[in-house]
């Protein structure tokens, strides 16, 4: 554990050296210095601290702008946008916000608020407002080579969001999802419609997730937003939301090394086989084989968290039961015996409804199983390969997992699943051609799955070889039939004496029938 911890240190300080400055920009703003008749906030200013100097230690040049009005913010953003643009292609840009942001009720507009808007009344709020999708808008088009991830920790319970004639505004706290937008990942705080916290001493939650994730190597930059997403959950009930569009693989914090990368996806594709199932036996296995493991916290939060469920399912219980009783016993008769029937009918479809998502979990269950045994397979196959001084080499028989990293095994070995399913007519070659993205996107259609076929992915893979049997029709060439899912050559008529001979290829007729008496003339019958 000390050597590890002593690696991931060593590659953190290589990340800090400056090696990525140029290409790797950061943006953070922290706006909390409002006045009463907006809501003054807390945290912001320690959030931004504290991102900032996560994403400081892994070679970021950093900005930061705190308390700024409509003109700050837009300056700053102009010029994070331009030194992105710069920096060209392979440039990483990090932009994070924390402060009051809303979305306009009427026009379903998200906005930032910037620190010298006067008041929250929405007559004029929106005018003074920057909106999301601008910016957005001018990461995408004005630096279109480089990953962008924006991070929204806004929407506060503190906005004090009026309009005329009414105290308060009860919608438009929250945010309105977005559409994914190319090359940029969106984060916010919490989900659509509802709002994040600003409390918590040192910084708020979700910063403290996200700064405490970032820096750990080895993990791919989704995988890290979903693991800020799981410990926010789990520690204040706030439910963070991302919107991810296709872009390549990001690590903030680096690769570690070949053998500790492998390792790190085997403990990866571990977890994510357990933690998904919400089972306390399950997620304890996971702490048994890595006590020290990335997600070892997250593991023990959520199996008390699980543990702890069953207790509150019950409370809730016994309340709707009390509110049930004390409403039918205040009805009438007959309202009462309609209640009890609707009653009993939804006590049904809530039992088959939680039978068929136990066998659905169940069949996922052992469709995990079966993966993680075999990329246990596949370990033992290495390591015994090792010990006779061997290379471990890993072919188109690795595991989906495996094969992303090799994009031409994985296209071969999506070509051979595909052509067993009757989907793809060529032979596997490993190139990505329009024949094979076409025979993906006709298994895709017939199946109604929801899979990318630009490009070759594990998650395809896995999709085609969980088919068993044939997918795509059987198409036979002229002359011939289907016979049992087999192409077979079509009979020639039986020639009977006396019967004139009925045929598409009278060249071939006169051939079979050339000195024979059997046969009549075909141009005098």
């Amino acid at each position: 554990m000390m050597l590890r911890s002593l690696i991931h240190l060593l590659l953190v300080l290589m990340l800090s050296s400056g090696s990525h400055a140029e290409s790797r920009m950061a943006l953070l703003i922290g706006n909390q210095a409002y006045n009463e008749k907006v809501g003054p906030l807390k945290n912001p200013h320690n959030d931004v601290a504290l991102v900032g100097a996560a994403v400081e230690r892994l070679g970021f040049n950093v900005t930061r702008v705190k308390d700024a009005g409509y003109v700050a913010i837009d300056a700053a953003l102009k010029r994070h946008v331009q030194q992105v643009r710069r920096a060209g292609k392979d440039a990483i840009s990090f932009l994070y916000y924390s402060g009051h942001g809303a979305s306009d009720p009427d026009t379903q507009i998200n906005y930032l608020i910037p620190i010298d808007v006067e008041s929250a009344n929405d007559s004029s709020l929106w005018t003074n407002s920057l909106e999301l999708g601008d910016i957005l808008n001018k990461l995408r088009n004005q630096a279109p080579e480089a990953t962008h991830f924006v991070v929204f920790d806004a929407c506060r319970e503190e906005l004090r969001l009026t309009r005329e004639d009414k105290k308060a505004l009860g919608t438009g706290k929250g945010f309105v999802a977005l559409g994914n937008v190319s090359g940029v990942m969106i984060a916010y705080a919490t989900a659509p419609g509802k709002t994040a916290s600003d409390q918590g001493e040192g910084a708020g939650p979700y910063a403290k997730a996200l700064a405490d994730e970032i820096i750990k190597p080895g993990i791919e930059a989704v995988t890290m937003f979903r693991n800020v997403q799981l410990r926010v959950k789990l520690a204040i009930g706030q439910d963070p939301w991302l919107t991810l569009p296709t872009f390549p693989a990001v690590y903030f914090a680096g690769e570690t090394s070949n053998a500790l990368s492998q390792e790190r996806e085997i403990e990866v594709a571990y977890w994510e086989s357990v933690r998904g199932m919400k089972s306390p036996a399950l997620l304890a296995t996971y702490l048994e084989r890595y006590p020290t493991g990335i997600y070892a916290s997250l593991a023990r939060a959520m199996i008390e968290e699980l543990k702890a469920e069953p207790a509150r399912r019950e409370d809730m219980s016994k309340a709707t039961e009390a509110v049930r009783i004390e409403t039918e016993n205040s009805a009438p008769p007959k309202e009462r015996e309609a209640s009890r029937r609707k009653e009993a009918l939804a006590r049904a479809e809530l039992h088959k409804t939680m039978e068929e998502t136990r066998l659905a979990r169940e069949e996922a269950r052992k469709a995990e199983e079966q993966r993680l045994a075999a990329i246990n397979a596949i370990e033992e196959a290495k390591a015994r390969a090792k010990q006779a001084g061997l290379a471990a080499e890993v072919d188109d028989k690795s595991s989906p997992l495996e094969l992303a990293k090799d994009p031409p095994a994985l296209t071969r070995a999506l070509q051979r699943e595909l052509k067993r399913v009757g989907c793809y007519p060529g032979e596997p070659d490993g190139t990505w051609a329009p024949k094979t993205k076409e025979a993906l996107a006709q298994f895709a259609r017939l199946l109604k799955l929801d899979i990318s076929t630009d490009v070759p992915s594990s998650a395809a893979l896995q999709a085609v070889i969980d088919k068993r049997v044939r997918v795509c029709p059987l198409i036979c060439g002229s002359g011939e039939r289907n016979v049992n899912g087999n192409c077979v050559a079509n009979a020639r008529p039986m020639l009977r004496r006396g019967i004139p001979l009925d045929s598409g290829d009278p060249q071939g007729v006169r051939d079979f029938c050339q000195g024979s008496s059997v046969c009549r003339s075909m141009s005098n019958p």
